[in-house]
């Protein structure tokens, strides 16, 4: 990663990771697709509504604008809600900004949800994946720097120097120098 400022949306969903530019357009529908629907950012999980909602750049902002989904969104930890009279607000988005679509009103990360991050930092394209699988603790180390978490939560985010890690449970995603040690 380099700081040439570039907008990325990072989706995991069912295992599979995916960075979408979202500069190469100004606004991306996220949903999941049917006939008579084809969102720009296609999620295949029958938990997320077919209009689910957009990110939409905004005089050179980046907002997500939730359409209430019936499963629901959530952001930064918290449940995306209704604005006043019902209507729909959209969502400043900074970087690192963590949405669970799908879910239901809590943060449920699992194989019929969809997880994504906004990055405001070119992302590589080029993930590994690590197993992480039946490890208590695992070292991530990136520019020389290790974080040690013991038990971390589905979702963790370690950003490196030249990297970024993300725990999934089971799997790790990594990109540039990170590095993920397990032990038990």
């Amino acid at each position: 990663m380099n700081d040439k400022k570039a907008n990325n949306l990072i989706v995991i969903e069912n295992g599979q990771l995916k960075v979408y530019p979202l500069d190469d357009k100004v606004e991306w529908e996220v949903g999941r697709s049917s006939p008579n629907n084809v969102p720009d950012i296609r999620f295949h999980s029958v938990t997320v509504s077919r209009k689910h909602g957009k990110f939409q750049n905004m005089d050179g902002m980046w907002f997500y604008i939730d359409y209430n989904g019936k499963n629901g969104t959530v952001y930064n930890h918290r449940h995306l809600e209704k604005g006043l009279r019902g209507n729909v607000k959209p969502v400043p988005l900074g970087d690192g900004d963590v949405f669970v679509f799908g879910g239901g009103r809590e943060e449920v990360i699992n194989h019929k949800t969809v997880w994504c991050m906004f990055c405001e930092k070119e992302v590589e394209e080029n993930w590994r994946v690590n197993d992480s699988k039946g490890f208590s603790k695992l070292s991530f180390v990136s520019g020389g720097k290790t974080n040690v978490f013991t038990g971390p939560e589905k979702g963790t985010v370690v950003k490196g120097e030249n990297g970024i890690a993300i725990y999934m449970g089971d799997l790790t995603y990594v990109s540039g120098d990170m590095q993920v040690i397990g032990e038990n």
